[in-house]
């Protein structure tokens, strides 16, 4: 086909030379922008070249349809007659379909990449320090600034009006962060009553210097110590509102939401 003749839809969407006019088409509206998915580019295997030879097909007749919605039942008929030639794992049913498993795909990729992002070593500040101590190991000033900001968060903060002292700071482990002796961050890790043996868990996690990693580190630090004790299973009982911080961290929610101390919280666990 010469390209004075070409469909001006392609030449719309390829931006093809019209020798006739000498000037190149191009996408210059929004109703007409391509989204266009675009493969990797890093160097492949032969049959990775050939996917992404297969993928530019896909690739082209996604365009299509998406600036000429019209072409819709077209377009359907060419991915079925190119996937009758793909090999069974390649073969996407609809036009849709295929939208779906490439958008799902890029999604994950960044979800991943947040995770690296959180797993990410966080370095901690001059004059911010880290303490790991058994409840029989504490001064009494620790103590006292542990429970000071366990009080300033979930009672002054949250209006959570119940007993915190529970007996089981006891048994627990306590992990912490201060700066010049003030608890900025703090968690206590304990065997859990159902599983002590291989399952350890999470409670009073809190932060009183928001927005500046002391969480993740804190987090971080949790899961090397549960490592340490032996455990296979870490669970906590998350507010609903911290559960996308958490699965930052590999955890995965178990059951419905329950209302503990008056607020929605739920499950989760992952292993270690």
């Amino acid at each position: 086909m010469a390209r004075a003749t070409l469909n001006p839809l392609y030449q719309n969407l390829h931006g093809k030379d019209n020798k006739r006019e000498k000037k190149v088409n191009r996408v210059r509206n929004d109703k007409q922008q391509v989204y266009t998915f675009t493969p990797s580019t890093t160097p492949a295997s032969k049959a990775q070249k050939s996917h992404r030879k297969e993928f530019g097909k896909i690739n082209s007749i996604v365009n299509v349809l998406i600036a000429n919605p019209d072409e819709s039942k077209a377009a359907e008929q060419r991915m079925d007659k190119l996937n009758r030639k793909l090999p069974k794992c390649r073969q996407f049913k609809t036009v849709h379909k295929f939208l779906y498993h490439e958008v799902k795909a890029q999604l994950a990729q960044q979800t991943a990449a947040k995770s690296r992002k959180q797993e990410k070593e966080v370095l901690l500040p001059r004059g911010v320090k880290l303490h790991i101590n058994p409840f029989t190991d504490l001064k009494a000033a620790e103590l006292y600034e542990i429970l000071k900001a366990r009080y300033a968060v979930f009672t002054l903060e949250q209006h959570i009006i119940y007993l915190d002292e529970d007996n089981i700071d006891y048994t627990a482990t306590h992990i912490c962060l201060r700066r010049k002796a003030q608890v900025i961050a703090y968690a206590r890790l304990f065997h859990d009553a159902d599983d002590p043996q291989t399952t350890l868990r999470i409670g009073r996690m809190l932060t009183t210097d928001r927005g500046k990693g002391f969480g993740r580190f804190l987090m971080q630090q949790l899961i090397a110590q549960a490592q340490r004790q032996g455990a296979t299973t870490l669970q906590l009982h998350a507010q609903i509102q911290a559960v996308p911080f958490y699965q930052h961290f590999g955890f995965q929610t178990v059951g419905d939401p329950f209302t503990e101390a008056d607020i929605q919280h739920i499950l989760m666990q992952r292993a270690i």
